[in-house]
Parts: structure tokens; C-alpha cells; sequence
């Protein structure tokens, strides 16, 4: 007789539920709730002022939600920037935050330094543990900037970087932590259409690296990019989720077209 196997379904990396956030009268996240499984894509998109930042500011602490449950693996948390790296999470910003005073090398090796466990003495006498990390941490951030293809920049300073390398600099900086979950702030922002598609292939593989279940979240203005990167899509507008499922649902999901052709700004 023939066994049947059955696929698993992926853990949950990320589970948001019944989010409520408000700023006074005005309500900026109602009743949200979402998922985002291991080894997945999964995006915020929506108009203007739909909410999307203030849920991105929610997963990563910055926002205290007034009703609702964060949980990261399972685990129930209440998120804090400080401690987002003891989660397994690891984040990019709007803005690049890229220390203007470090080289390339530094900077994205400056990241490397949140996920190892010498203590901070050790490395700022340095010791010869402290040493090691130091070097591992380099040669680590040198093996990221080949595969993104700026090797080259090793030793530049972020003001002389062209804006599409420092968006790759910032990138491999979150990445070289080796997070689980990495949150994506619209990473297409200053972008032009050539940089953008780059930067799709680049996001794709991100699940493959290492055992293949990390996760991303990404909040995202550009339709595009996250019609073609993501596994699945969360829509807001006003605060509410509208439509999620797949890129193929979400493009034919008509609450999705009023939103973005009723009189707002999908870009």
C-alpha cells in the first residue's frame, strides 16, 4: 500500500493579531491582524496614509499598540528597538542610517556586531577573542558585498556612494546579523526603474540564503516591486485590511483598485 505524505505547512515567523492603534481621535490601525510564514515574502502595501508605517513602527517597537498581540515564533512579545535583535530580527530604514565616518566595509561589518556574543570589553581592549570576532565580522561583511556586487566600494565613504549602492550597502549591513525576520521599510524609495528591478532579484533570493527559512516583511509604496517579489500581500486603507492573498489575488480584487483609483496616490 502506497504512503501518502503530506507537506507541512511552514511556521509562522511573525503573527500580528487584532492590532488597534490611535493618535487621539483619529484611528491609524483597526482590528489589523496578519501572518508571515518561514521562508516567505509577504508585503504591506496601500495608498497614502493608509497605515503602513505606523504597523512597520508597531512590529519593530517603535509604536505601542493599544489592543492586540505580537508574537515572533511563536512566542508572545512586546517588541522594542533595542531588543529586536535578541528576536531574531534585524531591520533597514527609510533613510539609510549609514555611519558617514565608516568605510563601506565598516559599516555593513558594524552590523555583524549586534549578533555575536563577545563581550564588548573584550573587543574594545582588544583581546585576541575580541580580535577574532573583528576579523570574522570583516571578512563576513566582505563576502556580502561581492555577492550584492559592490566589492569594489569596499573602502569608500557613504557620501561618495552612488544612492542605489548605499541602498545595497544598507541592506547587507541588516542582513549580515543573519536574522530570521527581515523588515524592509520601502526599499525602492530614490530608486529608478533599472535600480528597482535589481533590487527585486535581490529580495527574492533573501529566503534562500542559509537554511532557507528566513522570512521578510516589507512596507512598500512601489505596486510593482511588491507584486513581483512577495508570496503574499497585506492591503491597508484607513487603517483596515482590505484585501490579502496572493499578487495574482490582489490584482484582481476590486476593493484593491478603488483604493489606489479612488482619488489617491498609489506611488
Amino acid at each position: 500500500m502506497q504512503s501518502i505524505v503530506t507537506r507541512s505547512e511552514p511556521p509562522i515567523r511573525l503573527r500580528l493579531d487584532g492590532i488597534e492603534v490611535r493618535f487621539g481621535g483619529l484611528v491609524a490601525l483597526e482590528d489589523v491582524s496578519l501572518q508571515v510564514p518561514a521562508g516567505s515574502v509577504v508585503g504591506v502595501m496601500g495608498p497614502n496614509g493608509a497605515g503602513k508605517t505606523t504597523l512597520f513602527n508597531v512590529v519593530c517597537g517603535f509604536q505601542r499598540p493599544r489592543a492586540g498581540t505580537l508574537s515572533f515564533d511563536g512566542r508572545p512579545v512586546r517588541p522594542a528597538p533595542h531588543r529586536l535583535v535578541r528576536h531574531g530580527v534585524a531591520r533597514t530604514l527609510q533613510g539609510l542610517g549609514l555611519f558617514g565616518g565608516l568605510t563601506v566595509l565598516e559599516n555593513v561589518a558594524a552590523g555583524a556586531s549586534l549578533s555575536h556574543r563577545a563581550p564588548f570589553v573584550t573587543s574594545l581592549l582588544g583581546l585576541p577573542s575580541g580580535a577574532r570576532t573583528q576579523r570574522a565580522a570583516r571578512d563576513a561583511a566582505a563576502t556580502l558585498l561581492d555577492e550584492f556586487g559592490i566589492g569594489d566600494y569596499a573602502q569608500s565613504l557613504p557620501p561618495a556612494l552612488p544612492y542605489a549602492v548605499a541602498k545595497k550597502v544598507a541592506l547587507a549591513r541588516a542582513l549580515i546579523s543573519d536574522p530570521t525576520l527581515l523588515l524592509l521599510d520601502e526599499p525602492a524609495g530614490g530608486l529608478d526603474s533599472a535600480d528597482i528591478e535589481e533590487l527585486g532579484t535581490l529580495i527574492r533570493r533573501l529566503p534562500a540564503r542559509g537554511d532557507g527559512s528566513r522570512s521578510v516583511m516589507l512596507v512598500e509604496h512601489n505596486v510593482d516591486l511588491i507584486m513581483s517579489v512577495c508570496d503574499h500581500i497585506v492591503v491597508l486603507d484607513f487603517g483596515k485590511v482590505i484585501a490579502a492573498g496572493t499578487p495574482d489575488e490582489i490584482r484582481a480584487d476590486p476593493l484593491v483598485a478603488a483604493a489606489y483609483l479612488g482619488g489617491k496616490d498609489a506611488a
